[in-house]
């Protein structure tokens, strides 16, 4: 190790002199430190039994106990890292509970039930539950095209993934429009109820939550997902015969409520003024207790700081950890981030999110022109972690905000092919992640989070 630390000064000395091998001692100097960052993390990394711990909590859905207790045990942990500081961000946010009742029980042309979820935000029925045909289209475009005909039906949206698509991401974007707009669009023709096919490309009987919209309906429906198995099975029904069921909901929402985002920070050296975020969302679905989404996301943001502070980096920038509140409901928290950032004249030069699970990291995704130079420039450093992909897309959420005020926006490419298994369902746990590939995606994060700071 004090070999090390003479081996760093001298290059650090040398980088300082006016030679022309300047630009080549800084480069050696950045691949040393994220060599050490990446070392660092994979021997000694905490994002796992961090992860262990906030899961052990259970569920964290916006507005519940849950969600207060993780805010709690963030701020404490946070705290215990030594930050140089470390405080709690008032958002208010969703309160909804999907109560004990969800069922669907056919009540002629066929006998049995299915296995359902309430969709987040979506109301009860009445307690007696709602009995109805079924109707199945296949997209929000197909229900409009069938109009009239959905009167007084339960709609039954069976759009499944596209599995020839590679990036599981993709294929979730094109399906899951009828999840949060179906019973926006289907009540404008008298429909009773929704059911919606789950976002996951498994053939399972766990249904997988989410949010949906009324947005400005007039009337509002009760919308539920149904297991992909089950979704299968009563679409072949569906093709023979007409079939009647019974769709009862307990769930319910609730006035808004006071949560925090819980923010850490190591200031900077010598541009503290310009700041770069490293975040994911505390909250979670309920119906498990959210290890990849985005349990994932938050511990390995912790570790980007807990790294650095280990390893006794002093950033030029200042880093913020930010744990985001209520993203599940449309990100709350990280619309109050933005916000409040606003308010204070606050110059954020970057930001990376970390909410694709914890699986094995490809590279980053953006939208900006400058963040993609950066990241072409950079690819030596990511590579040893395989983390040099480069993809067009989105930076994540709860960072979007931010994007008006011109800071980059970099969101966390882990391998996609396992993610939607788990992705808002009961079998979201601990079993779903492995350690090092976890720590391997905290160190990747890391290493983009460095060369942030020192360019």
């Amino acid at each position: 190790m004090k070999n090390l630390k003479k081996a760093l000064f001298v290059l650090l000395f040398l980088s300082n002199c006016a030679h022309p091998e300047k630009t080549l001692v800084h480069s050696l100097v950045k691949k040393e430190m994220t060599k050490n960052l990446t070392r660092e993390i994979l021997k000694n990394g905490e994002a796992y039994v961090n992860l262990k711990e906030l899961v052990a909590g259970g569920s964290r859905l916006s507005g519940s106990p849950g969600a207060a207790h993780a805010v709690e045990w963030a701020k404490a942990k946070l705290d215990s890292y030594h930050f140089d500081k470390v405080w709690l961000q008032e958002v208010v946010v969703p309160h909804w509970e999907r109560g004990k009742k969800a069922e669907a029980v056919l009540t002629s042309g066929a006998a049995g039930s299915f296995k359902i979820a309430a969709l987040g935000t979506s109301i009860g029925t009445d307690p007696r539950g709602i009995e109805a045909e079924v109707v199945e289209v296949s997209s929000l475009d197909d229900a409009t095209l069938k109009g009239p005909a959905l009167a007084g039906k339960i709609v039954f949206f069976n759009g499944a993934f596209d599995d020839t698509v590679l990036d599981t991401f993709e294929a979730y974007g094109k399906a899951v429009r009828q999840r949060t707009q179906g019973a926006f669009v289907t009540s404008k023709f008298g429909a009773v109820g929704v059911l919606v096919r789950s976002m996951t490309m498994n053939h399972d009987l766990h249904p997988h939550a989410g949010a949906m919209s009324y947005k400005d309906a007039a009337h509002k429906i009760p919308a539920a997902t149904i297991a992909t198995a089950d979704a299968d099975k009563l679409s072949a029904l569906l093709k023979t015969k007409k079939i009647r069921l019974k769709l009862t909901l307990s769930a319910k929402p609730f006035e808004n409520v006071k949560s925090y985002n819980v923010i850490g920070e190591l200031t900077g050296s010598t541009l503290p003024q310009e700041i770069i975020v490293v975040g994911g969302h505390l909250d979670s679905w309920d119906l498990g207790p959210g290890a990849q989404d985005d349990g994932a996301g938050v511990v390995q943001s912790i570790e980007v700081l807990r790294a650095m502070k280990a390893l006794n980096i002093k950033p030029k920038r200042t880093l913020r950890v930010v744990l985001f509140m209520a993203e599940e409901f449309g990100g709350f928290g990280g619309e109050e981030y933005a916000k409040q950032a606003s308010f204070k004249k606050e110059n954020h030069v970057a930001a990376i999110e970390s909410d694709r699970g914890g699986f094995t990291p490809r590279g980053f995704e953006t939208s900006d022109d400058k963040a993609i130079q950066k990241l072409t420039a950079w690819k030596d450093y990511l590579a040893p972690l395989n983390a040099d992909l480069i993809k067009t897309g989105e930076g994540g959420t709860d960072i979007e905000p931010l994007h008006p005020s011109g800071t980059l926006q970099f969101g966390f490419y882990p391998d996609s092919a396992r993610y939607f298994d788990y992705h808002h369902a009961e079998t979201d746990t601990m079993d779903a992640v492995n350690k090092r590939e976890l720590h391997l995606g905290a160190a990747a994060m890391s290493v983009l989070t460095y060369l942030l700071s020192e360019e």
